[in-house]
Protein backbone atom coordinates (compact mmCIF):
# COMPACT_ATOMS: atom_id res chain seq x y z
CA UNK A 1 0.00 0.00 0.00
CA UNK A 2 1.37 3.69 -0.49
CA UNK A 3 1.78 6.01 2.04
CA UNK A 4 -1.12 8.33 0.79
CA UNK A 5 -3.31 5.29 0.21
CA UNK A 6 -2.50 4.36 3.86
CA UNK A 7 -3.14 7.93 5.21
CA UNK A 8 -6.22 7.46 3.66
CA UNK A 9 -7.34 3.89 5.33
CA UNK A 10 -5.98 5.71 8.61
CA UNK A 11 -8.56 8.50 8.21
CA UNK A 12 -11.34 6.14 6.86
CA UNK A 13 -10.51 3.65 10.06
CA UNK A 14 -10.98 6.64 12.50
CA UNK A 15 -14.33 8.23 10.73
CA UNK A 16 -16.11 4.75 11.21
CA UNK A 17 -15.05 4.40 14.72
CA UNK A 18 -15.87 7.55 15.61
CA UNK A 19 -19.56 7.62 14.02
CA UNK A 20 -21.44 7.07 16.97
CA UNK A 21 -20.09 10.01 18.96
CA UNK A 22 -20.48 12.16 15.62
CA UNK A 23 -23.62 13.69 13.60
CA UNK A 24 -24.52 11.30 11.03
CA UNK A 25 -24.28 14.66 8.31
CA UNK A 26 -20.92 15.68 9.39
CA UNK A 27 -19.68 12.14 9.42
CA UNK A 28 -20.93 12.18 5.75
CA UNK A 29 -19.44 15.00 4.34
CA UNK A 30 -16.12 14.23 5.21
CA UNK A 31 -16.19 10.51 4.17
CA UNK A 32 -17.53 11.91 0.93
CA UNK A 33 -14.27 14.39 0.61
CA UNK A 34 -12.31 11.31 1.63
CA UNK A 35 -14.17 9.07 -1.30
CA UNK A 36 -13.29 12.54 -3.64
CA UNK A 37 -9.68 12.14 -2.75
CA UNK A 38 -10.17 16.20 -1.71
CA UNK A 39 -7.30 16.82 -0.41
CA UNK A 40 -7.60 20.53 0.41
CA UNK A 41 -10.92 19.67 1.89
CA UNK A 42 -9.20 17.04 4.11
CA UNK A 43 -6.66 19.32 5.36
CA UNK A 44 -8.86 22.08 6.06
CA UNK A 45 -12.30 20.47 6.98
CA UNK A 46 -12.05 22.32 10.45
CA UNK A 47 -12.24 25.44 8.80
CA UNK A 48 -16.02 24.41 6.59
CA UNK A 49 -18.06 23.94 9.66
CA UNK A 50 -19.18 26.60 12.17
CA UNK A 51 -17.62 25.89 15.28
CA UNK A 52 -20.55 27.08 17.40
CA UNK A 53 -22.70 24.15 16.20
CA UNK A 54 -20.77 21.12 17.24
CA UNK A 55 -19.78 19.45 20.73
CA UNK A 56 -16.60 18.71 21.96
CA UNK A 57 -16.49 15.47 20.18
CA UNK A 58 -17.11 16.70 16.84
CA UNK A 59 -14.84 19.79 16.73
CA UNK A 60 -12.57 17.05 18.12
CA UNK A 61 -12.99 14.38 15.22
CA UNK A 62 -12.93 17.74 12.93
CA UNK A 63 -9.56 18.51 14.13
CA UNK A 64 -8.02 14.66 13.98
CA UNK A 65 -9.42 14.39 10.57
CA UNK A 66 -7.68 17.26 9.74
CA UNK A 67 -4.40 16.50 11.16
CA UNK A 68 -4.25 13.32 9.26
CA UNK A 69 -2.83 15.22 5.77
CA UNK A 70 -2.60 19.01 6.92
CA UNK A 71 1.23 18.61 7.69
CA UNK A 72 1.86 14.89 6.19
CA UNK A 73 5.11 15.20 3.72
CA UNK A 74 3.88 12.29 2.05
CA UNK A 75 1.27 14.25 0.14
CA UNK A 76 3.67 17.45 -0.92
CA UNK A 77 4.55 18.27 -4.51
CA UNK A 78 7.80 19.30 -4.12
CA UNK A 79 7.98 21.84 -7.01
CA UNK A 80 4.86 22.79 -6.32
CA UNK A 81 6.02 23.24 -2.67
CA UNK A 82 9.26 25.31 -3.38
CA UNK A 83 7.25 27.66 -5.64
CA UNK A 84 4.68 28.42 -2.79
CA UNK A 85 7.43 29.11 0.11
CA UNK A 86 9.94 31.46 -2.76
CA UNK A 87 6.40 33.13 -3.49
CA UNK A 88 5.82 33.95 0.03
CA UNK A 89 9.49 34.78 0.97
CA UNK A 90 9.32 37.05 -1.67
CA UNK A 91 5.85 38.70 -0.86
CA UNK A 92 7.60 38.66 3.35
CA UNK A 93 10.63 40.56 1.52
CA UNK A 94 8.24 43.28 0.00
CA UNK A 95 6.17 43.70 2.80
CA UNK A 96 9.73 44.08 5.11
CA UNK A 97 10.84 46.69 2.30
CA UNK A 98 7.23 48.61 2.37
CA UNK A 99 7.51 48.80 6.22
CA UNK A 100 11.25 49.88 5.89
CA UNK A 101 10.67 52.78 3.98
CA UNK A 102 7.50 53.81 5.94
CA UNK A 103 9.70 53.74 9.35
CA UNK A 104 12.84 54.95 8.27
CA UNK A 105 11.94 58.23 8.75
CA UNK A 106 10.96 57.59 13.29
CA UNK A 107 14.24 55.66 13.69
CA UNK A 108 16.41 58.00 16.05
CA UNK A 109 13.56 60.42 15.96
CA UNK A 110 10.64 59.86 18.45
CA UNK A 111 9.43 62.84 18.24
CA UNK A 112 7.86 62.38 14.22
CA UNK A 113 6.43 59.10 15.58
CA UNK A 114 2.73 59.47 14.89
CA UNK A 115 0.28 60.47 18.37
CA UNK A 116 -1.51 57.32 18.44
CA UNK A 117 1.76 55.28 18.59
CA UNK A 118 4.48 57.48 20.26
CA UNK A 119 3.97 56.49 24.04
CA UNK A 120 3.96 52.67 22.80
CA UNK A 121 6.99 52.91 21.22
CA UNK A 122 8.68 54.40 23.90
CA UNK A 123 7.30 51.97 26.61
CA UNK A 124 8.25 49.47 24.00
CA UNK A 125 12.32 50.75 23.73
CA UNK A 126 12.46 51.10 27.82
CA UNK A 127 11.13 47.71 27.87
CA UNK A 128 13.29 46.17 26.15
CA UNK A 129 16.50 48.20 27.22
CA UNK A 130 15.43 46.77 30.75
CA UNK A 131 15.37 43.33 29.42
CA UNK A 132 18.96 43.63 28.36
CA UNK A 133 20.46 45.70 30.42
CA UNK A 134 23.84 47.28 29.44
CA UNK A 135 25.78 45.41 26.51
CA UNK A 136 29.33 45.45 28.41
CA UNK A 137 28.44 41.92 30.85
CA UNK A 138 27.58 40.36 27.66
CA UNK A 139 30.65 41.40 25.30
CA UNK A 140 32.80 40.45 28.56
CA UNK A 141 30.73 36.61 28.90
CA UNK A 142 30.89 36.09 24.70
CA UNK A 143 33.44 33.74 25.27
CA UNK A 144 31.85 31.54 27.35
CA UNK A 145 28.14 31.92 25.38
CA UNK A 146 29.04 30.95 21.86
CA UNK A 147 28.08 27.56 21.00
CA UNK A 148 28.84 25.68 17.61
CA UNK A 149 26.03 23.60 16.67
CA UNK A 150 25.87 20.51 13.69
CA UNK A 151 23.66 22.40 11.49
CA UNK A 152 24.09 23.24 8.11
CA UNK A 153 26.00 26.09 7.45
CA UNK A 154 26.03 28.72 4.16
CA UNK A 155 29.05 27.04 2.77
CA UNK A 156 28.65 23.29 4.03
CA UNK A 157 26.13 20.93 4.19
CA UNK A 158 24.72 18.76 7.12
CA UNK A 159 26.69 16.18 7.48
CA UNK A 160 29.92 18.22 6.90
CA UNK A 161 28.67 20.61 9.52
CA UNK A 162 29.94 18.93 13.11
CA UNK A 163 31.03 21.54 15.12
CA UNK A 164 34.95 19.86 14.73
CA UNK A 165 34.81 19.57 11.07
CA UNK A 166 33.30 23.41 10.81
CA UNK A 167 35.73 24.86 13.00
CA UNK A 168 39.04 23.02 11.40
CA UNK A 169 38.72 24.17 8.09
CA UNK A 170 38.87 28.12 6.85
CA UNK A 171 35.38 30.14 8.36
CA UNK A 172 33.34 31.71 6.51
CA UNK A 173 31.90 34.87 8.10
CA UNK A 174 30.90 38.87 7.88
CA UNK A 175 33.34 41.31 7.65
CA UNK A 176 31.77 43.02 10.93
CA UNK A 177 31.55 39.75 12.72
CA UNK A 178 35.18 39.63 12.18
CA UNK A 179 36.63 41.38 15.07
CA UNK A 180 34.21 39.15 18.19
CA UNK A 181 35.46 35.83 15.85
CA UNK A 182 39.29 37.31 16.53
CA UNK A 183 38.48 38.20 20.22
CA UNK A 184 37.29 34.22 21.13
CA UNK A 185 40.20 32.67 19.18
CA UNK A 186 42.96 35.23 21.05
CA UNK A 187 40.89 34.14 24.33
CA UNK A 188 41.19 30.68 23.95
CA UNK A 189 45.18 30.90 22.75
CA UNK A 190 44.43 31.03 19.12
CA UNK A 191 45.42 33.88 17.33
CA UNK A 192 45.81 32.35 13.19
CA UNK A 193 42.45 33.35 12.83
CA UNK A 194 41.77 31.85 9.30
CA UNK A 195 38.72 33.49 8.04
CA UNK A 196 36.75 34.22 4.84
CA UNK A 197 34.50 36.58 4.15
CA UNK A 198 31.20 36.70 2.91
CA UNK A 199 28.06 38.89 2.60
CA UNK A 200 25.24 36.39 2.08
CA UNK A 201 23.38 33.23 3.98
CA UNK A 202 21.90 30.38 1.57
CA UNK A 203 18.23 30.31 1.72
CA UNK A 204 16.75 26.55 1.30
CA UNK A 205 13.53 25.50 1.25
CA UNK A 206 12.33 22.39 3.56
CA UNK A 207 8.59 20.71 4.20
CA UNK A 208 6.40 22.33 6.07
CA UNK A 209 3.16 20.61 5.20
CA UNK A 210 1.38 19.48 1.88
CA UNK A 211 1.02 22.97 0.39
CA UNK A 212 4.00 24.64 1.25
CA UNK A 213 7.64 24.07 2.35
CA UNK A 214 8.88 26.57 4.92
CA UNK A 215 12.11 28.67 3.76
CA UNK A 216 15.12 28.72 6.12
CA UNK A 217 18.42 30.44 5.75
CA UNK A 218 21.92 28.63 6.55
CA UNK A 219 23.96 31.27 7.94
CA UNK A 220 27.72 31.66 7.96
CA UNK A 221 29.46 29.45 10.26
CA UNK A 222 31.82 32.39 11.69
CA UNK A 223 28.32 34.44 12.21
CA UNK A 224 26.33 31.72 13.67
CA UNK A 225 28.01 30.82 17.04
CA UNK A 226 27.62 34.91 17.95
CA UNK A 227 24.03 34.92 17.24
CA UNK A 228 23.58 31.89 19.58
CA UNK A 229 25.59 33.62 22.30
CA UNK A 230 22.89 36.72 21.78
CA UNK A 231 20.10 34.14 21.84
CA UNK A 232 21.36 32.44 25.01
CA UNK A 233 22.17 35.83 26.89
CA UNK A 234 18.88 37.52 25.96
CA UNK A 235 16.78 33.61 27.25
CA UNK A 236 18.71 34.12 30.39
CA UNK A 237 17.18 38.37 30.78
CA UNK A 238 13.95 36.97 29.74
CA UNK A 239 13.45 34.33 32.00
CA UNK A 240 14.61 37.28 35.03
CA UNK A 241 10.95 38.48 33.83
CA UNK A 242 8.61 36.10 33.66
CA UNK A 243 9.53 34.66 29.93
CA UNK A 244 10.89 30.93 30.27
CA UNK A 245 12.18 30.43 26.59
CA UNK A 246 12.48 26.87 27.26
CA UNK A 247 9.59 26.20 28.73
CA UNK A 248 5.70 26.30 26.51
CA UNK A 249 3.47 24.76 29.37
CA UNK A 250 3.06 28.15 30.23
CA UNK A 251 0.98 29.17 27.71
CA UNK A 252 -0.39 25.92 27.10
CA UNK A 253 -1.73 26.12 30.67
CA UNK A 254 -3.01 30.09 29.82
CA UNK A 255 -4.54 28.62 26.47
CA UNK A 256 -6.30 26.06 28.55
CA UNK A 257 -7.81 28.70 31.16
CA UNK A 258 -8.69 31.19 28.81
CA UNK A 259 -10.91 28.14 26.82
CA UNK A 260 -12.81 28.01 30.33
CA UNK A 261 -13.27 31.97 31.51
CA UNK A 262 -12.50 33.51 27.54
CA UNK A 263 -10.34 36.26 29.55
CA UNK A 264 -7.47 35.92 27.49
CA UNK A 265 -6.96 36.06 23.31
CA UNK A 266 -4.70 33.61 21.61
CA UNK A 267 -2.37 35.26 18.79
CA UNK A 268 -0.38 34.06 16.16
CA UNK A 269 1.05 35.63 13.42
CA UNK A 270 1.39 35.38 9.52
CA UNK A 271 5.15 34.23 8.96
CA UNK A 272 6.26 36.11 12.18
CA UNK A 273 9.72 35.52 11.93
CA UNK A 274 10.07 36.87 8.08
CA UNK A 275 8.18 39.72 8.55
CA UNK A 276 10.83 41.13 10.88
CA UNK A 277 12.14 43.94 9.06
CA UNK A 278 15.01 46.16 9.68
CA UNK A 279 13.87 49.22 10.37
CA UNK A 280 11.29 48.06 12.82
CA UNK A 281 14.63 46.48 15.23
CA UNK A 282 16.54 49.82 15.01
CA UNK A 283 13.48 51.47 16.09
CA UNK A 284 12.60 49.75 19.47
CA UNK A 285 16.31 47.95 20.31
CA UNK A 286 18.82 50.21 22.20
CA UNK A 287 21.58 51.68 19.50
CA UNK A 288 24.57 49.82 20.94
CA UNK A 289 22.23 46.21 21.05
CA UNK A 290 21.35 47.03 17.72
CA UNK A 291 24.73 47.67 16.57
CA UNK A 292 26.18 44.42 17.87
CA UNK A 293 23.49 42.35 16.15
CA UNK A 294 23.99 44.31 12.47
CA UNK A 295 27.23 43.52 13.13
CA UNK A 296 26.50 39.50 13.34
CA UNK A 297 23.69 39.39 11.10
CA UNK A 298 23.59 38.34 7.00
CA UNK A 299 22.82 41.34 5.19
CA UNK A 300 22.28 39.58 2.11
CA UNK A 301 21.02 35.86 0.62
CA UNK A 302 21.44 33.57 -1.91
CA UNK A 303 19.35 30.92 -3.14
CA UNK A 304 20.04 27.25 -2.94
CA UNK A 305 23.28 25.91 -3.28
CA UNK A 306 23.94 26.19 -6.72
CA UNK A 307 22.59 30.24 -6.46
CA UNK A 308 24.99 32.96 -7.12
CA UNK A 309 22.58 35.58 -7.73
CA UNK A 310 23.15 38.04 -4.23
CA UNK A 311 19.93 40.06 -3.08
CA UNK A 312 19.87 42.23 0.43
CA UNK A 313 17.74 41.60 3.06
CA UNK A 314 15.00 43.88 3.93
CA UNK A 315 14.24 41.43 6.70
CA UNK A 316 16.19 42.19 10.08
CA UNK A 317 17.31 38.04 10.43
CA UNK A 318 15.33 35.16 8.66
CA UNK A 319 14.32 32.00 9.58
CA UNK A 320 17.82 29.82 10.82
CA UNK A 321 19.18 33.14 12.13
CA UNK A 322 20.06 32.49 15.78
CA UNK A 323 18.45 35.78 17.08
CA UNK A 324 15.22 35.58 15.27
CA UNK A 325 13.18 33.80 17.63
CA UNK A 326 14.12 35.84 20.73
CA UNK A 327 14.24 39.21 18.60
CA UNK A 328 10.52 38.65 17.92
CA UNK A 329 10.21 37.34 21.49
CA UNK A 330 11.78 40.68 22.44
CA UNK A 331 9.59 42.73 20.14
CA UNK A 332 5.99 41.28 20.72
CA UNK A 333 7.08 41.22 24.42
CA UNK A 334 7.29 44.89 24.87
CA UNK A 335 4.22 45.52 22.23
CA UNK A 336 2.03 43.25 25.24
CA UNK A 337 4.05 45.61 28.09
CA UNK A 338 3.30 48.43 25.80
CA UNK A 339 -0.40 48.60 25.37
CA UNK A 340 -1.17 47.57 29.36
CA UNK A 341 1.54 48.18 31.43
CA UNK A 342 1.09 45.07 33.50
CA UNK A 343 2.73 41.35 33.55
CA UNK A 344 -0.81 39.97 32.20
CA UNK A 345 0.64 38.21 29.00
CA UNK A 346 2.77 35.38 28.11
CA UNK A 347 4.78 35.32 25.04
CA UNK A 348 6.55 32.30 23.47
CA UNK A 349 8.27 33.70 20.07
CA UNK A 350 5.07 34.92 17.88
CA UNK A 351 2.43 32.93 19.96
CA UNK A 352 1.52 35.55 22.11
CA UNK A 353 -1.40 35.15 24.96
CA UNK A 354 -2.58 38.53 26.32
CA UNK A 355 -6.02 40.26 27.86
CA UNK A 356 -8.75 39.82 25.43
CA UNK A 357 -9.57 43.69 26.13
CA UNK A 358 -6.08 44.20 24.55
CA UNK A 359 -6.16 42.37 21.59
CA UNK A 360 -7.07 45.91 19.64
CA UNK A 361 -4.42 48.15 20.79
CA UNK A 362 -1.85 45.06 20.32
CA UNK A 363 -3.23 44.35 16.49
CA UNK A 364 -2.82 48.62 15.48
CA UNK A 365 0.75 48.74 17.40
CA UNK A 366 2.24 45.42 15.76
CA UNK A 367 0.53 46.11 12.45
CA UNK A 368 2.61 49.55 12.64
CA UNK A 369 5.46 47.60 12.79
CA UNK A 370 4.62 45.59 10.15
CA UNK A 371 3.84 42.03 11.23
CA UNK A 372 0.09 40.84 10.10
CA UNK A 373 -1.97 38.74 13.20
CA UNK A 374 -3.47 35.62 11.43
CA UNK A 375 -7.24 35.38 12.20
CA UNK A 376 -7.48 32.02 11.30
CA UNK A 377 -4.93 31.21 14.08
CA UNK A 378 -6.11 33.74 16.69
CA UNK A 379 -8.92 33.40 18.94
CA UNK A 380 -10.01 36.16 21.22
CA UNK A 381 -14.00 35.13 21.51
CA UNK A 382 -15.18 31.36 21.92
CA UNK A 383 -14.90 28.09 23.45
CA UNK A 384 -11.83 27.66 21.55
CA UNK A 385 -7.87 28.58 22.40
CA UNK A 386 -4.59 27.13 20.76
CA UNK A 387 -1.10 27.82 21.65
CA UNK A 388 2.67 26.08 21.63
CA UNK A 389 1.09 23.23 19.93
CA UNK A 390 -1.88 22.73 22.37
CA UNK A 391 -5.46 22.91 21.59
CA UNK A 392 -8.35 23.22 24.11
CA UNK A 393 -11.89 23.73 23.57
CA UNK A 394 -13.95 24.56 26.88
CA UNK A 395 -11.35 23.48 29.02
CA UNK A 396 -10.57 20.04 27.22
CA UNK A 397 -7.55 18.98 25.33
CA UNK A 398 -8.52 18.41 21.80
CA UNK A 399 -4.61 18.67 20.50
CA UNK A 400 -5.15 16.17 17.88
CA UNK A 401 -2.27 13.81 16.53
CA UNK A 402 -0.13 14.55 13.45
CA UNK A 403 0.63 12.36 11.13
CA UNK A 404 3.83 13.92 9.40
CA UNK A 405 5.34 10.84 7.28
CA UNK A 406 4.33 7.78 6.57
CA UNK A 407 6.50 6.63 3.73
CA UNK A 408 7.86 3.05 2.84
CA UNK A 409 10.41 2.50 5.49
CA UNK A 410 9.60 0.43 8.72
CA UNK A 411 10.71 2.71 11.11
CA UNK A 412 8.39 5.11 10.01
CA UNK A 413 5.78 3.08 10.08
CA UNK A 414 6.75 1.97 14.00
CA UNK A 415 6.30 5.88 14.42
CA UNK A 416 2.82 5.73 12.97
CA UNK A 417 1.38 3.24 14.87
CA UNK A 418 2.95 4.21 18.25
CA UNK A 419 1.30 8.16 17.65
CA UNK A 420 -1.64 7.02 16.11
CA UNK A 421 -2.79 4.05 18.49
CA UNK A 422 -3.74 6.04 21.22
CA UNK A 423 -6.64 7.15 18.83
CA UNK A 424 -8.06 3.22 18.60
CA UNK A 425 -10.48 1.80 20.23
CA UNK A 426 -10.57 -1.70 21.42
CA UNK A 427 -11.84 -3.78 18.89
CA UNK A 428 -12.74 -0.73 16.50
CA UNK A 429 -11.40 -0.60 12.79
CA UNK A 430 -8.39 1.89 13.70
CA UNK A 431 -7.24 -0.75 15.88
CA UNK A 432 -7.30 -3.45 13.21
CA UNK A 433 -5.58 -1.70 10.98
CA UNK A 434 -2.99 -0.97 13.07
CA UNK A 435 -2.52 -4.71 13.95
CA UNK A 436 -2.76 -5.68 10.40
CA UNK A 437 0.07 -3.08 10.11
CA UNK A 438 2.32 -4.55 12.49
CA UNK A 439 1.74 -8.31 11.01
CA UNK A 440 2.35 -7.29 7.57
CA UNK A 441 5.07 -5.59 7.43
CA UNK A 442 6.57 -7.76 10.45
CA UNK A 443 7.36 -4.68 12.77
CA UNK A 444 9.84 -5.34 15.83
CA UNK A 445 8.48 -4.92 19.36
CA UNK A 446 10.37 -2.82 21.87
CA UNK A 447 10.21 -1.82 25.40
CA UNK A 448 8.11 1.36 26.13
CA UNK A 449 10.99 4.28 25.62
CA UNK A 450 11.21 7.73 24.64
CA UNK A 451 11.91 7.08 20.82
CA UNK A 452 8.55 6.43 18.36
CA UNK A 453 11.11 5.28 15.42
CA UNK A 454 12.45 2.45 17.44
CA UNK A 455 10.45 -0.17 17.03
CA UNK A 456 6.54 -0.57 17.98
CA UNK A 457 6.06 -0.25 21.79
CA UNK A 458 4.77 -2.65 24.26
CA UNK A 459 4.40 -2.50 28.20
CA UNK A 460 7.71 -3.30 30.36
CA UNK A 461 6.40 -5.79 32.07
CA UNK A 462 6.06 -7.62 28.67
CA UNK A 463 9.25 -6.54 27.49
CA UNK A 464 10.85 -8.53 29.87
CA UNK A 465 8.66 -11.43 29.48
CA UNK A 466 9.60 -11.45 25.96
CA UNK A 467 13.13 -10.97 26.90
CA UNK A 468 13.62 -8.03 24.69
CA UNK A 469 15.58 -6.65 27.39
CA UNK A 470 19.40 -7.80 27.94
CA UNK A 471 21.29 -7.35 30.88
CA UNK A 472 24.74 -8.08 29.00
CA UNK A 473 27.75 -10.45 32.09
CA UNK A 474 30.46 -7.90 31.13
CA UNK A 475 28.12 -4.59 31.52
CA UNK A 476 26.46 -5.55 34.93
CA UNK A 477 23.72 -3.00 35.41
CA UNK A 478 23.41 -1.93 31.95
CA UNK A 479 20.58 -3.08 30.12
CA UNK A 480 19.93 -3.17 26.28
CA UNK A 481 17.32 -3.79 23.57
CA UNK A 482 17.43 -3.28 20.16
CA UNK A 483 16.25 -0.39 18.83
CA UNK A 484 16.07 1.43 15.07
CA UNK A 485 18.70 3.91 15.32
CA UNK A 486 20.04 6.38 13.00
CA UNK A 487 22.93 4.98 10.76
CA UNK A 488 26.32 6.75 11.37
CA UNK A 489 29.50 6.76 9.11
CA UNK A 490 32.72 7.61 10.55
CA UNK A 491 34.59 10.91 8.86
CA UNK A 492 38.32 11.41 9.91
CA UNK A 493 40.13 14.58 9.51
CA UNK A 494 43.59 14.94 10.26
CA UNK A 495 43.84 18.53 12.27
CA UNK A 496 42.62 18.59 15.89
CA UNK A 497 42.90 21.70 16.51
CA UNK A 498 39.21 22.89 15.98
CA UNK A 499 37.98 19.75 17.52
CA UNK A 500 40.00 21.44 21.14
CA UNK A 501 38.87 24.85 19.83
CA UNK A 502 35.55 23.68 20.29
CA UNK A 503 35.63 22.21 23.36
CA UNK A 504 37.64 25.05 24.80
CA UNK A 505 34.72 26.75 23.94
CA UNK A 506 32.33 24.81 25.77
CA UNK A 507 34.58 24.84 28.99
CA UNK A 508 36.12 22.27 29.34
CA UNK A 509 39.70 24.07 30.33
CA UNK A 510 39.60 21.10 33.28
CA UNK A 511 41.90 19.27 30.07
CA UNK A 512 44.97 21.56 30.75
CA UNK A 513 46.15 21.72 34.14
CA UNK A 514 48.38 24.77 33.42
CA UNK A 515 47.21 28.67 32.65
CA UNK A 516 46.19 29.55 29.35
CA UNK A 517 49.75 29.40 27.58
CA UNK A 518 49.91 25.77 28.14
CA UNK A 519 46.81 25.56 25.91
CA UNK A 520 48.69 27.55 23.37
CA UNK A 521 51.42 25.04 23.50
CA UNK A 522 49.41 22.06 22.86
CA UNK A 523 48.83 21.22 19.07
CA UNK A 524 47.65 17.65 18.79
CA UNK A 525 48.28 16.47 15.50
CA UNK A 526 46.50 13.03 16.13
CA UNK A 527 44.10 12.03 13.30
CA UNK A 528 40.12 12.28 14.97
CA UNK A 529 37.33 9.99 14.30
CA UNK A 530 33.75 12.17 13.85
CA UNK A 531 30.43 10.38 13.34
CA UNK A 532 28.20 11.69 10.67
CA UNK A 533 24.46 10.89 10.94
CA UNK A 534 22.51 9.79 8.01
CA UNK A 535 19.09 9.53 6.96
CA UNK A 536 19.06 5.64 7.38
CA UNK A 537 18.23 3.24 10.19
CA UNK A 538 19.92 0.75 11.10
CA UNK A 539 18.57 -1.83 13.93
CA UNK A 540 21.58 -2.62 16.77
CA UNK A 541 21.92 -2.91 20.84
CA UNK A 542 21.17 0.51 22.50
CA UNK A 543 21.09 0.77 26.66
CA UNK A 544 17.79 0.81 27.70
CA UNK A 545 16.45 3.20 30.72
CA UNK A 546 13.08 3.04 31.71
CA UNK A 547 11.29 6.69 30.61
CA UNK A 548 10.77 9.39 33.29
CA UNK A 549 7.27 9.57 31.74
CA UNK A 550 4.38 7.78 32.77
CA UNK A 551 3.55 4.67 30.32
CA UNK A 552 0.77 5.39 28.24
CA UNK A 553 -2.37 3.27 29.33
CA UNK A 554 -3.60 1.99 25.62
CA UNK A 555 -0.31 0.07 26.01
CA UNK A 556 -1.91 -2.03 28.61
CA UNK A 557 -4.77 -3.27 26.21
CA UNK A 558 -2.84 -2.92 22.96
CA UNK A 559 -4.08 -6.93 21.41
CA UNK A 560 0.22 -7.70 20.44
CA UNK A 561 1.26 -7.70 23.89
CA UNK A 562 -1.47 -10.51 25.36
Amino acid sequence: MRPKDMAYEVARCYIADQAVVVNPALVEKILGFLRSRNLAGLATCSSHFDRALHSIEEFRFLRQVEAFFKKNADFAQPLECAAEAKRSFDECEANCSTTNNRLRQYVGNNQALPDEFRLHILRMQRYIRNVLGEIEPFLDSLHDLVRVTPGATASRKREESLPPLKMRLKLYATRRAHKYLKAIYAHYGFENLRVKTTVTNRVEFVPKNWKTDRTIACEPEGNLPLQLAFDKYAKRKLKAVGIDLSNQSVNQQLALRASIDGRNATVDFKSASDTISYNAVALVFPEEWFAFLTDVRSPGYRLGAKGSQKHVYSKFSSMGNGTTFVIETLLFAAACWAVSQKKDFSVYGDDVILPVENFESFQALTRFLGFTINSQKSYCEGPFRESCGGDFYGGVNVTPVYVRKIGKQNVYLCHLVNTVRELCIPGGELAGLMSNIIRDFKLPVVPWNESTLSGVWITTRQAFVKKLIQERKRHRGIRKFKAYVPKSVDVEFPDSRGYYLWFLSKKTQVFFAGPWESARAFRPTITSKVPVFTHEYVRKWVCWREPVTDMPGYLYWWPEQR
